[in-house]
């Protein structure tokens, strides 16, 4: 069956959605690898949002709803298959085989616009799980993965009164259940830990090839942190811009290579490697402008990094790379396909240094999907 590529979910910025198990049984068996279940669903979600939409403006429209005359006609709705989150980074065929389909994307292809949405599946179980932990998921997976498929988070690029005609026929045709997926300050602060870590592992063993590539893939950095009433009741945020020339200075050595801890506060993701924007950035907040903002890494009893903060929180992050909010607010920014010839090596390697450190925050997002069950 064709697939599409994961490709798609890159240079859109999207609203993070947390989904419960799609029970389909009493129709089809399968989802994923099923072309006439998804046929069947893009026809019925093409007639309710055509019906829904001339509902709501035939009475009361909400100010970001868009109008016929805006949009245009609903042209085609298609469900297609996304391929393994595998093909983003270009892995090895040995990890893809490991990998399953990524998810479904959703295209609504209107006149004048074009508006999409994700479902994404669950990431495999991790080789470092016991076996007898393994072996109880596979138990209960295979009792429910005949009637029902498993898609955590939900991405959506759509506007809200169409986001609330969609998440309804999911909620309606499946028995799903829909709610904002908001990031923590610990996933936020693991993120750009995660981001980072993919863009130096890149160049692992090489320091100024590393600093190079961060500073051209992330480019000037703008965090906000935000801070709790009862410390500071005038100043709910500050905002910090770390200009590209002094990106690389945040990034110093942590005391020893260790395994980040999951952003979504259990488990683990990829070993990032030893770089830790957050420390620098805390030590510098600390000694120039005498504000302890916890966001220093620390190890756990258990060997894991934490990060501390309790009344200040990461709340927002943007660079050239990526912007993520609290909000659940996504954005990952790297291009679909590299350029060719000798004078386009330079830039093939920014690009895939890109998609990998995406891929690794799409798996980052899917874990905290998954650890909110």
């Amino acid at each position: 069956m064709a697939q599409t590529s994961p490709h798609h979910l890159l240079n859109t910025s999207w609203t993070s959605h947390r989904l419960s198990p799609l029970h389909h049984g009493n129709e089809f068996e399968t989802l994923l690898d099923n072309p006439t279940a998804l046929d069947t669903y893009a026809t019925r979600l093409r007639d309710h949002l055509t019906n829904s939409l001339a509902n709501v403006q035939g009475w009361q429209a909400e100010e970001d709803a868009p109008t016929l005359s805006t949009i245009g006609a609903l042209k085609s709705c298609t469900w297609a298959t996304l391929s393994p989150l595998s093909d983003l980074g270009g892995q090895t065929h040995q990890t893809q085989r490991e990998d399953h389909q990524a998810g479904i994307l959703v295209t609504l292809e209107y006149e004048n616009i074009t508006y999409k949405a994700a479902l994404l599946a669950a990431p495999t179980t991790s080789a470092s799980e016991p076996k007898t932990k393994k072996n109880k998921k596979s138990n209960q997976k295979k009792k429910v993965e005949s009637n029902s498929t498993y898609l955590p988070v939900l991405l959506t690029r759509l506007p809200r009164s169409l986001r609330e005609s969609f998440t309804g026929f999911l909620s309606a045709t499946f028995d799903t259940y829909c709610s904002l997926l908001r990031l923590p300050s610990k996933f936020m602060c693991a993120a750009l830990e995660t981001y980072v870590g993919g863009l130096s592992s890149r160049a692992e063993g090489n320091p100024s090839s590393s600093s190079a590539l961060i500073e051209d893939v992330i480019k000037e950095m703008h965090l906000t942190l935000s801070f709790s009433p009862p410390i500071s009741p005038a100043l709910k945020s500050l905002n910090l811009s770390i200009p590209q020339a002094s990106l690389t200075a945040f990034v110093r050595a942590a005391p020893s290579p260790s395994t980040i801890g999951s952003a979504s506060g259990s488990g683990s993701v990829d070993d990032q490697g030893s770089s830790s924007v957050l420390s620098g950035l805390s030590a510098y907040l600390e000694k120039h402008l005498a504000l302890d903002s916890g966001m220093r890494m620390g190890m756990g009893s258990a060997g894991e990094l934490f990060w501390g903060g309790e009344y200040v929180r990461l709340t927002r992050i943007a660079c050239a790379g990526f912007v993520i909010t609290g909000e659940g607010r996504v954005k990952l920014v790297a291009q679909a396909r590299d350029g060719e010839g000798e004078e386009e090596e330079g830039r093939s390697e920014r690009n895939r240094a890109a998609l990998r450190a995406s891929e690794s925050l799409l798996r980052a997002l899917l874990g905290r999907g998954v650890a909110e069950e």
